[in-house]
């Protein structure tokens, strides 16, 4: 047992994937970068001048990822 708060480590991993668009779903508004573990999000009706967001997190999955993948490369 740590003798003290400070002697103990946790980490956390924030890993996110993206589901399918439905059939009838419109715009897309979210890009997955694999390489760079990044998720842009443009929001659906802005204009061409407004900024995409830029979200980096541990690891990326995009809707092609199977659960079976996921979580053997997470083990």
């Amino acid at each position: 047992m740590p003798e003290s708060r400070d002697d103990e480590i946790e980490n956390v991993r924030v890993v996110v994937r993206t589901r399918p668009q439905e059939p009838n779903g419109g715009k897309t508004v979210v890009t997955v970068d694999k390489n760079n573990k990044t998720i842009t999000v443009q929001k659906p009706n802005s204009s061409n001048n407004e900024p995409a967001k830029v979200y980096g997190f541990d690891n990326v999955f995009d809707q092609d990822s199977s659960q079976v993948s996921i979580f053997l490369l997470l083990l």
